[in-house]
């Protein structure tokens, strides 16, 4: 997902969708700004719910070589967004 959280009840709207649809085990990707309202309590509200979250790091496009498990970016608007995995936890 990405550019879907832009207030509070954004970010409990998606997190109760994303831990409706995702099957134990399961994965989602989001890209997150760096700042926008919401973005603390979604990442709360994930983690309550049981995901572990992981940051990829983004790279620009002709870096890709040099880094292993990076997702690229085309253009200059990735500097101020992360790429970050949730896995769920199913222990």
């Amino acid at each position: 997902f990405a550019d879907c959280i832009y207030n509070e009840e954004c970010a409990i709207a998606l997190c109760q969708t994303i831990s409706q649809l995702l099957n134990a085990g399961g994965n989602v990707v989001g890209v997150l700004p760096d700042f926008r309202v919401g973005l603390d309590l979604f990442q709360r509200k994930m983690r309550e719910n049981g995901f572990v979250s992981r940051n990829i790091p983004i790279v620009a496009m002709g870096e890709q070589q040099q880094h292993e498990n990076t997702f690229v970016c085309s253009g200059g608007g990735g500097k101020e967004y992360r790429l970050v995995l949730w896995k769920h936890d199913s222990c």
